[in-house]
């Protein structure tokens, strides 16, 4: 289990990948604060990809940062804009079963799909509260066939699309009663498709299936 830890800059030590078994038994731990290649200040989501190299996203330094299988820096890629391949605040990572990467560009509004080495492939989304459109997205997930599942922060709702960032529906709405939200962030999709979603303001999670 690897979890990923983030503070201010007063606890600069409590910023870090910690690895530890199921149990809860800890192994070791890695990365740190600051702003060198291999560091990291706000961490929003850790996610493996191919050859099983962890990739964090770091909403501060606005860039993707690569670990190798023995937790050493690897890589690192993007910087703050709104271009291709540059980001303003990324946040969900998922990669889809081609191997691409999937970023949530947050306050660009919008999901960039990149190469497992951050080369621009494709994009979706803008400031707006229409199909296909976000008001800062966050969580994001992808299911066996290659959906993707984006919880649309600020719009309380949870939007799916195809392989190819085309909208298919969304659900959810504000509130507090059974498939309302919050602020929706974490989401995830199990083997059966079932999906989870954390309401944060509502201090639950929610499944649907």
């Amino acid at each position: 289990l690897y979890v990923a830890s983030r503070a201010g800059s007063k606890q600069p030590e409590a910023v870090r990948i910690t690895r530890c078994t199921k149990e809860g038994d800890f192994i070791d731990q890695f990365g740190g604060w600051g702003e060198e290649p291999g560091q990291f200040i706000w961490v929003t989501s850790i996610a493996f990809g191919p050859g099983n190299e962890l990739y964090l996203a770091d909403e501060s330094s606005h860039r993707i940062t690569v670990f190798g299988t023995d937790n050493n820096f690897v890589r690192c890629f993007g910087e703050q804009g709104t271009g291709p391949a540059q980001f303003d605040r990324p946040s969900g990572l998922a990669f889809a079963p081609n191997g691409n990467l999937h970023v949530v560009d947050t306050l660009n509004h919008r999901v960039q799909v990149l190469t497992p080495d951050g080369g621009y492939l494709s994009q979706w989304g803008r400031l707006g509260d229409g199909e296909g459109q976000f008001n800062m997205p966050w969580g994001i997930a992808i299911d066996g066939p290659g959906n993707v599942y984006v919880t649309d922060w600020r719009n309380d709702r949870v939007q799916k699309f195809d392989a190819d960032g085309k909208f298919m529906m969304s659900f959810g709405s504000s509130g507090d009663g059974e498939g309302e939200f919050n602020r929706p962030n974490g989401i995830a999709v199990d083997g059966d498709g079932d999906i989870y979603v954390c309401d944060w303001m509502n201090d639950r999670v929610q499944v649907f299936d």
